[in-house]
């Protein structure tokens, strides 16, 4: 269902499939500029979105954040994996056991929040905003399948975007060589550099860039709403 953002000549106040989610037209959130190009946002998700980054923030004295997409494969069929959100559970679990394999110097301390969008496709995606106490991570490592002089395994070193893909190759059942594409990491759209934020607790400028490149999670458009399924979390920490 494509969202008629007006009644009449008024701002919908509520979502017309889930009068629960409350339509957020304005272009400031708690005095934070937040993304409206795509139309109203869900000012429940932005909520959630401001909870789970202030506290990430006050946790540590740096946080280091990236934004990823994960999808099924075109060739998966369609299961009773794709009709709950249970994917992103197994996610975050194998995500934080990959954390365990590796001695850090810090506990990495991560949290997220994950929305659900389906639009042509018969499967949905994900986007992810990840946060870590950057004392522990403070980078993603090559995005390349192959990493290392002689490597013959895809997606096996350990490196934090390798243990991303590991995590969701977990969950898909899918081969490490045909993970390619299945997790993107958010880049520029004018230098296609990677996208990732490393900032103190008190650099307010920063937070509030990460929360404006975040806020395209909250958008209203392609949520697959009442279809008996959520389409938005964050860690409850």
């Amino acid at each position: 269902m494509t969202l008629k953002p007006t009644v009449g000549q008024r701002f919908r106040k509520r979502h017309p499939d889930n009068p629960a989610l409350r339509l957020w037209f304005d272009q400031y959130y708690h005095d934070m500029r937040v993304q409206t190009s795509w139309g109203p946002l869900i000012e429940n998700y932005l909520y959630t979105l401001l909870r789970v980054m202030n506290r990430a923030r006050h946790a540590n004295s740096r946080t280091y954040a990236i934004r990823i997409d994960l999808r099924f494969p075109e060739a998966m069929p369609v299961s009773s994996l794709l009709a709950s959100n249970a994917a992103m559970n197994k996610f975050f679990k194998g995500l934080d056991w990959e954390h365990g394999l590796i001695k850090l110097k810090y506990p990495h301390d991560m949290r997220y929040v994950w929305v659900r969008e389906q639009k042509n496709s018969d499967k949905p995606h994900y986007h992810v905003l990840l946060l870590f106490n950057g004392n522990a991570l403070q980078s993603l490592g090559p995005l390349s399948a192959y990493v290392g002089k002689g490597a013959t395994e895809a997606f096996a070193a350990d490196t934090l975007y390798h243990r991303i893909v590991r995590a969701w190759e977990g969950v898909i059942g899918w081969p490490a060589e045909h993970m390619v594409g299945l997790v993107n990491v958010s880049r520029d759209k004018v230098t296609e550099k990677v996208i990732t934020f490393d900032f103190k607790k008190d650099d307010q400028a920063t937070f509030e860039q990460l929360f404006f490149a975040a806020s395209y999670l909250c958008k209203a458009h392609t949520k697959p709403i009442a279809q008996g399924v959520h389409c938005c979390d964050g860690s409850r920490r």
